[in-house]
């Protein structure tokens, strides 16, 4: 009986796969070679053949793609700019102090005309980690950190400032919300 069975059983599953195989030819040779356009050597294509008996052969291809490096530099090499929108005189001077005490490059020790209620750490493009090494050194949260719109130099409005400002990498605005906090308060009195 259990013979019988068996090859009842074979005989279905082997007409059942000719007749799909039949009416569904594939040909995959060039999905097995293929890569991603532009994708160099960071993307390579993961190929897995699936095969279920009695049913067609199927294909998957999945691609890995590496994160970028993270870029770092030295504080030497990042040049910031501190911009004061706290109304309180001398807060742009104390605070790029405190980061030319820690080895970056400042500039732009200016009283802004308007106050500003938000404190933001800006940043030029590939120079996110360098905020937030920034924003650290200040004692600020990676929160107020953002990509330095296009219009950055409209902030800085002090006319004594050096003119290769455009080349600076993060631009602090101090806001009069105190995420920043002055490094050395002007005594009270």
């Amino acid at each position: 009986m259990l013979v019988l069975v068996a090859v009842v059983l074979g005989a279905f599953l082997l007409a059942r796969g000719f007749d799909d195989d039949a009416g569904s030819s594939q040909d995959t040779s060039g999905e097995e070679s293929a890569e991603p356009a532009g994708s160099g050597s960071q993307a390579q294509p993961e190929v897995t053949a699936t095969t279920v008996a009695g049913a067609p052969a199927t294909t998957t291809t999945s691609t890995t793609v590496a994160p970028p490096p993270v870029v770092t530099r030295p504080a030497g090499e990042v040049k910031v700019a501190v911009m004061n929108g706290t109304g309180v005189r001398g807060r742009a001077g104390r605070t790029a102090d405190k980061l030319n005490a820690g080895g970056y490059v400042t500039a732009a020790k200016n009283t802004q005309q308007d106050r500003v209620e938000n404190s933001v750490v800006y940043y030029r493009q590939g120079y996110g980690d360098d905020a937030k090494a920034v924003a650290s050194a200040l004692g600020a949260a990676a929160d107020i950190i953002t990509p330095a719109p296009a219009t950055i130099m409209t902030l800085i409005r002090n006319p004594e400032s050096p003119a290769d400002l455009v080349d600076f990498h993060v631009f602090v605005v101090l806001g009069t919300d105190d995420t920043i906090l002055d490094p050395t308060p002007p005594a009270a009195g």
